[in-house]
C-alpha cells in the first residue's frame, strides 16, 4: 500500500503510461483511510463545540481554541483535496489507458467531475447521470489490464 501511495506522488502529473489495478486500488485504499482518519478527528473535535452551540445558541470564549482547531482541520482537508486532485485525475487516466480503452474515455471522468459540482443543485437527472458515469468509471477501474483492448 505504501509503495503504491509513493508511486502515486511520484507520478503526480504523469498522464502517460499505465497504472495497474493493484496500484490504483492500493492508492484508493490509502486515500480512503486518510479521509476516514480525518473525519474521525474532525468529528471528535467538533462534537463539543457544536453541542454547546445547540444547547446555548452561541459559542463562548472557551470554545475559541477548538474552533481554531476546526478551521485548521478544514484547511488541511482543503489543501489535501486540492493537492491530490490532479494526481487522482492522472491516475484515473493511466488506469483507463491500462484497460485498453481509448484515452477519450477519460471524458467520462471529466464529465462526472463537472456534473458532480452541478449535482449540488439536487437535480435528479444530474444526480442520476453522475451515478451512472461513476458506475462506468468504477467498472473500468476494476477491469483487468488490456480488458478492452481490440485484437487486430
Amino acid at each position: 500500500m505504501f509503495k503504491a501511495y509513493k508511486k502515486f506522488w511520484q507520478n503526480y502529473v504523469n498522464f502517460s503510461g499505465r497504472t495497474t489495478r493493484a496500484d490504483y486500488w492500493w492508492f484508493t485504499l490509502a486515500n480512503t483511510i486518510i479521509w476516514l482518519i480525518w473525519i474521525a478527528v474532525f468529528a471528535g473535535v467538533s462534537v463539543g463545540p457544536i453541542m454547546k452551540y445547540v444547547d446555548h445558541g452561541r459559542f463562548t470564549q472557551a470554545d475559541t481554541p477548538m474552533l481554531g482547531l476546526l478551521i485548521v482541520l478544514l484547511l488541511l482537508a482543503l489543501f489535501y483535496a486540492l493537492a491530490t486532485f490532479i494526481p487522482r485525475l492522472s491516475l484515473q487516466y493511466r488506469r483507463i489507458v491500462d484497460t485498453g480503452l481509448s484515452p477519450w474515455w477519460f471524458l467520462l471522468v471529466v464529465i462526472g467531475k463537472f456534473l458532480s459540482v452541478s449535482a449540488a443543485a439536487q437535480n435528479n437527472a444530474i444526480t442520476a447521470a453522475v451515478f451512472f458515469l461513476n458506475l462506468a468509471v468504477f467498472v473500468i477501474s476494476v477491469s483487468k489490464t488490456d480488458a478492452f483492448k481490440k485484437e487486430k
